[in-house]
């Protein structure tokens, strides 16, 4: 019996010892499919509503990493992705990336892939009549390895099953070409330009374009780089061999994928995609970095506010009170809420409180990116963003599921409010007054009809934020505070001037 358990110990040993010194399993280009995926990845089948997660083990997602036309992914924080599309491309996709399979691949590819967000890498089949659009601009492939680095022109704050709820960002897109040649056409301009190997460029927003003359046509200027040292740095070693893969199916086919990848976007994107370019153009778009609240948690008061009128009088009128937002802790982890509300920080200086609608017991929260979406359950949220102390953007909002459709209604109190389809490019602005987004999942269609009564819960109106209180009490004493200096400085200037006076 010993002697059987061993030998058959030795066995297992040998056939476990083959087995991982075999070579990592080929691309296969006969079919499209997600090949890899790592963290939290989500894909939105076409007869699917709403995205859903993919299975952690691919061997288990079944029909959900086989992709068709018309299919959205979506990666998440710390998260990627690798996929092989038909005939056509493979992908190796960062984390915060959201793309949209063409309707036809292979030699009549000539649907573009829509990429909303993120960073992807493409290898793409020589022949292919192949394009990629942004919400900037549309690159035509002729056979390249190149990479879209994508910052969305939307600021994501609240998004529920059929609707993402935020406001506008100076969006750019910048391709790097690192094989072969792409051909950029610009989406509002359209403008052309050719990029070949070592050369980058970025394809600018409207919002972008009135900062500088030299913007006018959309672009900024050529950029160099070394292929194999960009790609080892952005991604892997291993992708930088896809320098040496032929731009063919069977080249593509051979290739082991792009294993575990360096799949973390890196931060000042935009700030970097004007790198070369003059340097009151950069602080410009630095500038609009940490207004966004892209760079830095909250922005301060420039030292040169004081008056210039000596140390007591620059003590006693010193900086107006500036909200400390760094003491509030973004929510970083799911969350379920019942009929009590629960306020969270989302983002920069934004804050939510939440809780679950009458027709829910409960509903659960996931923080992305700059925002919450809305993962299970009916809810109500208001969201309320701070400019110091003030109210610069503040709405009230509800959602809930009835039949075939996806209910969201929003009221604006103040600001303006844009809308989005989960994974869609364009954008809309939310009117002003009390209005539901009502979302047709059959035919993944939505429009904005008059808000039924009843559809926003009535202590909603009446809610006021905790946050609200505590910053207001914090400038109260900061204004008393302020108030004592200036009587004090006020008696000393007065003594001042009647001992100049007596003498």
């Amino acid at each position: 019996m010993k002697i059987r358990n061993k030998t058959a110990f030795i066995s297992i040993l040998i056939l476990a010892t083959l087995f991982l010194s075999l070579p990592a399993q080929a691309v296969d280009l006969s079919a499209t499919e997600i090949t890899d995926a790592k963290g939290r990845v989500e894909v939105k089948k076409t007869v699917d509503a709403v995205f859903k997660k993919l299975h952690s083990n691919l061997k288990l997602a079944g029909s959900m990493k086989r992709l068709d036309g018309g299919d959205k992914v979506r990666t998440y924080e710390k998260s990627a992705a690798e996929m092989a599309l038909k005939d056509t491309c493979i992908l190796g996709v960062k984390e915060q990336s959201i793309f949209e399979v063409p309707q036809v691949l292979g030699q009549e590819a000539i649907k573009q892939l829509s990429a909303q967000q993120g960073t992807i890498l493409f290898k793409v089949v020589t022949g292919s009549n192949f394009q990629v659009q942004t919400a900037d601009v549309i690159a035509g492939v002729k056979g390249t390895l190149f990479e879209l680095d994508i910052v969305d022109n939307f600021v994501n704050m609240i998004e529920t099953p059929a609707l993402q709820l935020g406001t506008l960002y100076p969006g750019a897109t910048n391709v790097s070409v690192y094989k072969g040649e792409v051909e950029l056409t610009h989406r509002q301009t359209n403008q052309k330009r050719t990029l070949k190997e070592g050369e980058s460029i970025t394809a600018v927003s409207s919002l972008l374009m009135g900062l500088d003359p030299i913007l006018n046509g959309g672009f900024t200027s050529l950029q160099n780089f070394v292929p194999i040292d960009r790609l080892t740095q952005r991604f892997s070693s291993q992708a930088a061999s896809l320098l040496n893969v032929g731009a063919n199916v069977q080249g593509l086919s051979q290739f082991q994928g792009l294993g575990n990848f360096n799949n973390v976007i890196e931060t000042n994107r935009l700030t970097k995609m004007f790198s070369g370019m003059d340097e009151s153009l950069r602080k410009q778009v630095a500038g609009l970095e940490r207004k966004m609240g892209l760079t830095s948690a909250y922005e301060f008061i420039g030292n040169n506010e004081y008056l210039e009128l000596g140390k007591d009088i620059s003590e006693a009128f010193g900086k107006e009170f500036k909200a400390d937002f760094s003491k509030f802790r973004k929510e970083s982890r799911p969350f379920t809420v019942t009929d009590r509300y629960k306020e969270v920080l989302i983002g920069n200086q934004v804050f939510a409180a939440c809780k679950a609608s009458a027709s829910s017991r409960s509903a659960k929260f996931e923080p992305i990116g700059e925002g919450l979406q809305l993962s299970e359950g009916n809810a109500a949220f208001r969201v309320h963003r701070f400019k110091n102390t003030s109210t610069d953007l503040e709405f009230i909002a509800s959602h809930y599921a009835a039949d075939k459709k996806l209910v969201t209604t929003v009221k604006l109190i103040k600001g303006e409010l844009y809308g989005r389809i989960p994974g869609s490019l364009e954008h809309f602005k939310v009117p002003a007054n009390e209005m539901s987004f009502v979302y047709d999942t059959e035919t993944g269609q939505g429009s904005w009809v008059k808000a039924a009564p009843g559809a926003l819960d009535k202590d909603l109106a009446d809610y006021q934020f905790n946050v609200a209180k505590r910053l207001n009490e914090e400038k109260a004493r900061h204004d008393e505070q302020s108030d004592e200096k200036k009587k004090e400085l006020g008696k000393k200037v007065l003594n001042k001037i009647k001992i100049k006076k007596f003498w």
